[in-house]
């Protein structure tokens, strides 16, 4: 099916219908706001430990990207989406607010520089622990684990799960064609409410002999990961700079007494580190919060005028006296993923019809 959305794409970007369907939707100012996900620019090399999958475009793919955001559509700031959803402001022509998880260091070093090219401004959500402590990123320190122990082992390897499921020792396997052990532990971690995730961490290096030190820690995060200096460089650069929590845990895992450090703790280092107001945050792993009003109250507690989730879509901002019958929920911001296997013409097919590139749910046109 992605190979029959993939032709289609080309062709109708061939025949320009996809560059009609902008000018159409600008010329009509469908009050409908498209906000694209990224994490890491970079073209990752064969061997490297880290994470492949967090690498969204090249550089070379995200320049072009840019350039299409910057010629179809109205790049916005989270000011302006603030306004747009609090305060009922029109949105203008095809609206595009372009974002990024996480605060690797491609932000500054890759993204930044293309974007004030291009002239697009753009949104980084940081998780502020890994900043501050140097610490690298959880899913990182795992795939560097897996990746290490992959070049020595076969077999099955038993890991012992701190906490809530400790009576259920998960298996993970290093035979060729066996399932991804890196799937597994980050659907663990991902999945495990109430989970003691150093306490895991410190059990997976020991189940597969690797050591994990502070300093190996420090010297990882130093090439993968933002400093305080390389955050406030980004905001000086004309980029916004918002929440990710302090962790990277996903929300509906974090224990109750435990939310108001990661969302509002989050809040308050970015707010001291930048001396400007925080409105927004993007969930880790971004689950929707429909259904659970005790987070959604948490994270408006918090200090949050604005929610964006992972959830794959667009969202429709209605004037405010028709918002009663349909729009989108501040809190619930919907998203659309970025990823290395977009061509052009998808990238261009999903800002004009963006159920071309994600078949999933849409909550706007």
């Amino acid at each position: 099916m992605a190979g029959l959305r993939e032709q289609l794409a080309a062709a109708m970007r061939r025949t320009k219908v996809l560059s009609g369907v902008l000018r159409m939707r600008a010329a009509l100012r469908l009050p409908v706001l498209t906000v694209l996900t990224y994490h890491h620019i970079e073209d990752p090399e064969d061997g490297s430990p880290f994470d492949p999958g967090v690498a969204d475009a090249t550089p070379e793919q995200f320049r072009r990207q840019m350039e299409m955001v910057a010629r179809y559509g109205t790049a916005l700031s989270i000011d302006e989406v603030c306004r747009i959803f609090c305060d009922g402001e029109r949105p203008p022509p095809n609206p595009v607010l372009v974002t990024f998880d996480d605060g690797y260091r491609s932000c500054l070093e890759v993204a930044t520089p293309i974007l004030r090219q291009v002239g697009v401004p753009a949104t980084f959500f940081v998780a502020t622990r890994f900043v501050e402590e140097r610490r690298l990123f959880w899913w990182e320190r795992v795939s560097v684990l897996l990746a290490s122990a992959r070049q020595r082992r076969r077999g099955l390897v038993r890991l012992a799960v701190p906490g809530a499921a400790a009576a259920t020792p998960v298996e993970l396997a290093f035979d060729a064609g066996a399932p991804s052990a890196l799937g597994t532990v980050t659907r663990l971690i991902k999945d495990t409410p109430g989970l003691e995730l150093e306490a895991l961490l410190s059990a997976l290096a020991l189940a597969l002999g690797e050591p994990w030190t502070l300093q190996r820690d420090r010297e990882l995060a130093d090439r993968l990961i933002m400093t305080w200096d390389q955050v406030r460089a980004l905001a000086a650069a004309g980029m916004d700079v918002e929440s990710h929590t302090r962790s990277h845990r996903v929300l509906q895992t974090v224990p109750a007494a435990e939310l108001h450090a990661e969302l509002a703790g989050s809040r308050q280092d970015l707010e001291r580190e930048l001396g400007r107001p925080v409105r927004a945050i993007a969930y880790p792993v971004g689950r929707p919060l429909a259904g659970n009003p005790l987070l959604r109250a948490a994270v408006r507690d918090a200090g949050y005028t604005l929610g964006f989730t992972n959830a794959t879509g667009t969202n429709a901002v209605l004037p405010p006296a028709l918002r009663r019958f349909r729009s989108a929920d501040p809190f619930d911001v919907c998203r659309l993923a970025m990823g290395r296997d977009f061509s052009d013409a998808m990238f261009l097919g999903q800002l004009a019809l963006p159920p071309l590139a994600h078949p999933a749910r849409h909550s706007g046109a």
